[in-house]
């Protein structure tokens, strides 16, 4: 295990330290193991690639991440005070083959502060109710097997969860487990060192990465074969469905507006809300196009160009 001073977490140099190896290879962070084994609540395995074939670019943290940070201290010291140890935050980050880990806290004994006993990970959620090692999310138990390898502590979760409740949990580890991620982390992490995106990675990503990672070639045409001739008549009949679905909606509003008049509420028999129909206070708007006749040199040194992108239509082809 290599030990790397930590920077400040978050930070461009943080990422760098988490994005690459000195050799210049791709490792992984913990909390993105749950991604390469296809379990992650918010990241696929293509976004995960993509990342990792792009610089690191250091961004505002999301909700989540900002509400995990602002309540990590006092969780740390919450499972300090369960646990009877002393926990700290380390000033380090842990690297073992493919992976490059950054830890929440470590477990000292009061009396020993040189050999930490156990890996504390803070967890803040209001999507999941957590009382024991059975309740944990698979994306946990990735990052805490990734976690224990790296270290080779124990790995306990402290967690508020959507009940409001604290717990902490002792994540069981499984060998086997653990050898299936790091044969995902080596396979992938190689196929990534080439600076291409692997072909299962390429077949989870979605229309607005493609056009990110693939700039268009005008009058290049493709041949569809059977695949792409059922995807575009799939395509086609959904338009019709949302079309019609659409057309749908408008009606019954209609039908319940002219049931309801002047009224701007609907109840059922028992005085229960069944819809309401209120009245808003209308919506202000800017009128760039008087602006612009006004003043038209201000109103070109404010106009600003959006990056190209592609428009997907249905052509007219032979049935």
């Amino acid at each position: 295990m290599e030990v790397i001073p930590k920077p400040t977490h978050g930070s461009l140099d943080w990422l760098t330290v988490r994005h690459r190896d000195d050799a210049g290879n791709v490792t992984f962070g913990a909390s993105e193991a749950g991604a390469l084994m296809g379990v992650s609540e918010y990241t696929t395995l293509a976004d995960l690639c993509i990342s990792k074939l792009q610089p690191p670019v250091e961004r505002e943290p999301e909700p989540q991440m900002v509400k995990g940070l602002i309540f990590e201290d006092a969780l740390l010291n919450h499972a300090g005070t369960l646990s009877g140890y002393e926990v700290t935050t380390p000033n380090f980050m842990y690297r073992k083959g493919r992976f490059t880990v950054t830890l929440d806290g470590l477990a000292y004994t009061p009396d020993d502060y040189d050999n930490p006993q156990r890996i504390i990970e803070a967890k803040v959620t209001s999507a999941y109710t957590v009382a024991s090692a059975d309740d944990l999310p698979r994306s946990w138990v990735m990052q805490g097997h990734v976690q224990q390898w790296v270290v080779g502590l124990p790995v306990s979760f402290i967690v508020f969860d959507k009940r409001q409740h604290l717990n902490l949990v002792e994540m069981p580890f499984d060998e086997a487990l653990m050898d299936q991620i790091v044969q995902v982390a080596e396979i992938v992490g190689n196929d990534l060192d080439t600076g291409a995106i692997p072909d299962y990675a390429y077949a989870q990503m979605t229309a607005d990465q493609v056009q990110m990672l693939y700039p268009v070639k005008e009058s290049r045409a493709i041949t569809a074969d059977d695949d792409v001739v059922n995807y575009i008549f799939d395509l086609e009949t959904t338009r019709n469905q949302l079309k019609k679905l659409k057309d749908e909606e408008s009606s019954l509003m209609d039908s319940i507006a002219r049931a309801m008049g002047d009224a701007d509420e609907v109840t059922d028999a028992a005085g229960f809300t069944m819809l309401t129909w209120r009245q808003q206070k209308g919506r202000q708007s800017f009128d760039g196009k008087a602006f612009q006749a006004a003043h038209p040199d201000l109103h070109a040194q404010f106009l600003k160009e959006g990056a190209p992108f592609r428009v997907m239509r249905l052509g007219k082809g032979n049935r």
